[in-house]
């Protein structure tokens, strides 16, 4: 579905400022046997909206398409990196709101219920979790995690009504995703207590634009979120954001602790005044970004090549959901390639969207692989360390930052 409008504004002044060509769906990973027939690819562009600023895709994959056509891949317990996450959001929440035993937290999106659990153990209150992907849901049931298989809505809010009226509402990296921001906060006012609040994370597009994070941008995030446009799109709609956070988590994530019936804090103004002084709703901005998106593509392919014209073995490490958008857009495949290892149940033995590269577990690399390409590059650091006993040269795509 082509973009016709600003989903925050609704203006039809929306604008292309990022083109990284055509692409499947990031996180559809596939066994070999149901690679049949044409994979589906869509532009991959971000417009931004002259009216407000927002900045959105151009394009939409429809949602059941996303999450629920295919297994859905993504595991929030897949590394320790992300566990240490969410056990610290749980903490550093359940202290912000004194969360207690009494007390009651949604989480939409919750995947396998890594964050609930957080809670649960943390702050020993009452948890429920709302997913759309069936795979998902079930893994989350089983592991003791209650969770609703459904999209969120005023539907899906009715089912969580039956078991009482969270004080606390969770989203991350849920936002982005969603084609219907308007409809996620209806839905969070219709079912949060009157004295509760929201938090969620989403990725922050002005660390997407500062560290050229364009592996960030893939189709199953709609929305690319910055302070100025969403505060005044809140505002309207008679939500206050009391406190923002920004960690490195995931390049870059942006965390709102935002309250319905409440004014603005002090933190509003002060990182709309960071946005201005950058310049990110410039056009200049992007044409730069663009730029040295370029530039990696180059360096990094020349790279590759290099290295397997002097008869060296690369593998990508990592099956990251970011790594697709980086091998799509540079077009790297299994001529490249060896294989990509990784530790996910969930995409062992799949072939990458797109690229088709093979996937295997991290313990089955082979002795005679020469180097390693860091997929996730956001976690390098870890993933080197994990892997030092295999004597690989890592590659690392670090991208420039500006």
């Amino acid at each position: 579905m082509t973009t016709r409008e600003c989903a925050l504004c609704q203006e039809e002044s929306l604008e292309t400022v990022i083109d990284l060509g055509f692409h499947p769906c990031a996180d559809t990973f596939v066994f070999d046997s149901k690679l049949k027939g044409v994979e589906n690819r869509y532009p991959l562009k971000v417009c931004m909206c002259s009216s407000c600023g927002h900045s959105q895709l151009a394009y939409v994959v429809p949602r059941e398409e996303r999450y629920q056509d295919n297994d859905y891949s993504y595991d929030s317990s897949n590394s320790p990196v992300s566990i240490d996450h969410f056990t610290e959001m749980a903490r550093s929440v359940s202290l912000e709101l004194g969360l207690g035993n009494n007390d009651f937290v949604c989480d939409v999106g919750s995947n396998i219920g890594t964050l609930l659990d957080g809670f649960r153990r943390i702050s020993g209150c009452k948890v429920v979790g709302i997913d759309p992907s069936s795979n998902i849901a079930a893994i989350a049931n089983e592991n003791g995690i209650p969770t609703i298989n459904d999209f969120f809505s005023i539907a899906s809010a009715n089912e969580v009504l039956k078991l009482g009226r969270p004080l606390v509402i969770t989203a991350t990296n849920v936002l982005n995703h969603s084609e219907d921001v308007a409809g996620f906060f209806d839905a969070a006012k219709y079912l949060i207590d009157p004295r509760g609040c929201i938090v969620f994370e989403t990725p922050y597009l002005l660390e997407i634009i500062k560290q050229t994070a364009f592996d960030t941008i893939y189709l199953e995030h709609v929305n690319y979120f910055a302070v100025t446009p969403l505060s005044c799109f809140l505002a309207s709609r008679g939500f206050g954001i009391q406190k923002i956070e920004v960690s490195d988590y995931m390049c870059g994530t942006i965390r709102l602790y935002v309250r319905p019936n409440s004014a603005h804090g002090a933190d509003v103004a002060r990182y709309v005044e960071i946005e201005r002084q950058y310049g990110l709703f410039s056009k200049s901005v992007y044409g730069d970004f663009m730029e040295r998106v370029k530039s990696l593509k180059f360096r990094l392919n020349k790279q590759l090549y290099d290295i397997k014209a002097a008869g060296g073995k690369v593998i990508g490490i990592g099956a990251a959901t970011k790594g697709n958008t980086l091998l799509n857009y540079c077009n790297i495949d299994s001529d490249l390639l060896e294989y990509i290892s990784d530790t996910s149940s969930l995409k062992i033995g799949k072939l990458t969207p797109g690229s088709h590269i093979r996937i295997i577990s991290d313990d089955n690399i082979n002795s005679d692989i020469t180097h390693g390409l860091i997929l996730p590059w956001n976690i390098a650091e870890y993933l080197t360390k994990k892997l030092k006993h295999l004597n690989l040269k890592f590659i690392i795509p670090m991208l420039e930052p500006k």
